[in-house]
């Protein structure tokens, strides 16, 4: 990247490479939903929960480094804020700004959806002032805050989805709960970076055992449910062994020679193959986003050596 770039300081601050995998777990949950209950797509909605999801995203990763600031003063000096390159005042407004314009995002798609909104916004809250300093609550709500980011896509489609709770709903919460137990997975791998001397043992394989649970899980759940046409389940499974593939090479091989940052970020990327598996159980119509997200993995792989090379 070029240093004198202005925008660069903000770039690095919200992880640009990161955000590539936020609008996946909404689309997700939006196209299960439709798909569970036989709704007629509205991408306006579809559009607003994704940007709705992105701003809180943000919102979290901005608030994150204000409240980290004196440790990154002392442990990562040249993170933009402690650098100087953005001034505190600054990120605190774009904090606000963010928060706000994902709550009225929600709103567009509906009362159900802004309930939701404000669930996740409450979490991020109470995850950097509270929960991040303790160790099991921290990587739960790090988990939880995507589970509620997939159901804001969901309500969004289906605003009925936790006034009427019947089976339909299952392959949606499905979906949420698998993300949720994925996320706390890496989470807790994460961990291993603050804490060098301390063995980590097994848990390194918990994102593998996550994804091992919850993504066949998904397809029996979704086969009983509906019957499927002819091709999807064969994309289905092929994605769907290329994920847990990769998560099993990260817990395994991977892990043992490269650091766990690198680790840590190639279970990021795989986010994005996990998105693919579930826009892919919503039916044909999950194809094309499928597709979108596998090549984003590219992309993904492009920015983070650009931004955190040096």
């Amino acid at each position: 990247m070029n240093p004198r770039d202005s925008s660069t300081p903000w770039l690095r601050l919200i992880r640009l490479p990161n955000l590539l995998t936020v609008p996946g777990d909404p689309a997700a949950g939006f196209l299960l939903a439709t798909f569970c209950v036989a709704l007629q797509p509205k991408p306006l909605l579809l559009f607003a929960a994704a940007g709705a999801s992105l701003c809180l995203y943000v919102f979290g990763l901005i608030l994150n480094d204000l409240v980290d600031l004196e440790d990154d003063l002392r442990e990562r000096p040249e993170r933009p804020l402690p650098a100087g390159e953005i001034s505190v005042p600054q990120a605190r407004m774009a904090a606000i700004a963010m928060a706000f314009s994902g709550l009225n995002l929600a709103l567009v798609a509906g009362l159900p959806a802004l309930y939701v909104a404000a669930a996740l916004a409450g979490v991020v809250v109470l995850y950097n002032a509270v929960l991040k300093r303790v160790p099991v609550a921290g990587v739960v709500a790090m988990g939880g805050c995507r589970g509620l980011s997939l159901l804001l896509g969901a309500v969004a489609a289906w605003p009925g989805l936790f006034a009427q709770m019947d089976v339909r709903c299952a392959p949606v919460f499905l979906a949420a709960g698998g993300l949720v137990l994925y996320v706390i997975g890496f989470s807790a791998v994460a961990k291993r970076e603050m804490d060098p001397d301390k063995p980590l043992g097994g848990t390194r394989w918990l994102p593998f055992g996550a994804l091992l649970l919850g993504l066949p899980a998904l397809l029996v759940v979704l086969s009983a449910g509906k019957k499927p046409d002819a091709f999807t389940p064969t994309v289905y499974v092929f994605l769907m062994v290329m994920t847990l593939m990769r998560a099993w090479l990260l817990g395994g091989l991977m892990y043992r020679h490269q650091p766990v940052p690198v680790t840590v970020g190639g279970h990021i990327r795989n986010l994005l193959m996990v998105q693919a598996c579930l826009c892919v159980a919503a039916g044909p119509q999950g194809l094309l986003p499928a597709a979108l997200f596998v090549l984003l993995t590219f992309v993904f792989a492009s920015l983070s050596a650009r931004f955190y090379s040096s």
